[in-house]
């Protein structure tokens, strides 16, 4: 299965506002519940940075883009992020333990 990771910063001013958008996010999600995804927002605690990690199962595409919300997200994340345009990476993943499994 597929993992993926976007990791960054955001100004100051805008982290209530990427909050607000990521709980919008997954209130969207949890009401569509597409099947096939795992998902989740991380934040260091007391910091501009965020993470997130989306697992696909084999054969299933990702479904966000088509959810109104995730999609404002996005946008939202692009308003914000201060540096390099977060882009998703893939991750190996070594070990889990029911967290990506």
């Amino acid at each position: 299965m597929p993992v993926l990771m976007v990791r960054y910063q955001v100004a100051d001013e805008g982290v209530a506002e990427l909050v607000d958008a990521i709980e919008t996010t997954f209130a969207a999600v949890a009401a569509q519940e597409p099947e096939g995804i795992r998902y989740a927002y991380l934040r260091p605690t007391g910091t501009t940075e965020f993470v997130a990690l989306l697992e696909l199962a084999e054969g299933v595409e990702n479904p966000l883009p088509g959810i109104a919300a995730a999609r404002r997200l996005q946008a939202t994340v692009a308003t914000w992020a201060v540096g390099q345009v977060p882009t998703p990476q893939p991750l190996d993943v070594l070990g889990a333990y029911r967290l990506l499994d």
